[in-house]
């Protein structure tokens, strides 16, 4: 069994309520925290997608192996 389904003709068109969408809310904001207690370094780069701050902390391992006497930490923190 089908049934046919109507065309909307344009009065049914016009007759529709268009509504706005609600303002969407930021992501929450992330920061990455990258030390090396040795030298001093203190960093931290707001980051408001959660995928780009574990990016940052893979990239900052990745430079570990190159820098091998020195070591940097990384960390996550809402």
């Amino acid at each position: 069994m089908l049934t046919e389904k109507k065309r909307l003709t344009l009065e049914a068109m016009q007759s529709q309520t268009a509504l706005e969408l609600p303002r969407r809310q930021m992501l929450a904001l992330v920061n990455v925290f990258i030390t090396n207690v040795a030298n001093g370094l203190h960093v931290s780069v707001p980051v408001t997608n959660n995928h780009v701050a574990v990016q940052v902390c893979a990239a900052v391992q990745a430079i570990n192996t190159i820098i091998a006497p020195t070591t940097l930490t990384c960390g996550i923190r809402a």
